[in-house]
């Protein structure tokens, strides 16, 4: 079995493999990046799969996402005021406002905002009545009544 090698440290090289790999995301193959460095694949497979190179790839790879979500989040953000300023302007106006375009536009800025309901939760509260019936011996329903008493006895004592 041949033995692993593995990379001693990182060098500019290696990091401008780390570079290519994160403006090409959607890359499914290393052959534009192993034909600009001019390298073999069986080299840059060794350099990919060493720990220092990792370890570090996968630092820039974390920074770079987390860099480019607060860039997407402020955008996003930037986009929804400017059109809840739109829609304010709209409704300020005198002329008539289309009713269902202004409840629209609103259910889809809080559905963008987070503020819209979650599926299967209905502000309708439905109330189902359901009878389970249950066997159970003398001492259980003695202890269960003598439980209800005291509780009730208690909560109506503190009121």
């Amino acid at each position: 079995m041949a033995q692993e090698v593995q990379l001693k440290s990182m060098k500019p090289r290696h990091d401008h493999i780390i570079d290519w790999l994160l403006m090409h995301p959607g890359e499914k193959t290393l052959t534009g990046l192993c034909a600009e460095l001019n390298i073999g694949r069986g080299w840059l497979s060794v350099v990919m799969r060493s720990d220092c190179f990792v370890e570090e790839y996968t630092k820039r790879r974390q920074a770079h996402s987390s860099e480019l979500s607060k860039q997407m989040i402020e955008k996003q953000l930037k986009v929804t005021l400017k059109a809840l300023d739109k829609v304010d302007q709209l409704l300020d106006d005198d002329d008539e406002v289309d009713l269902r375009s202004a409840l629209e536009v609103a259910d889809r800025t809080s559905k963008q905002l987070g503020f819209h309901p979650t599926p299967g939760f209905s502000p309708i509260l439905e109330e189902t009545l359901t009878r389970e019936v249950r066997t159970v011996d003398q001492g259980t329903l003695r202890e269960a009544r003598e439980t209800i008493k005291r509780v009730t006895h208690v909560a109506f004592a503190t009121d």
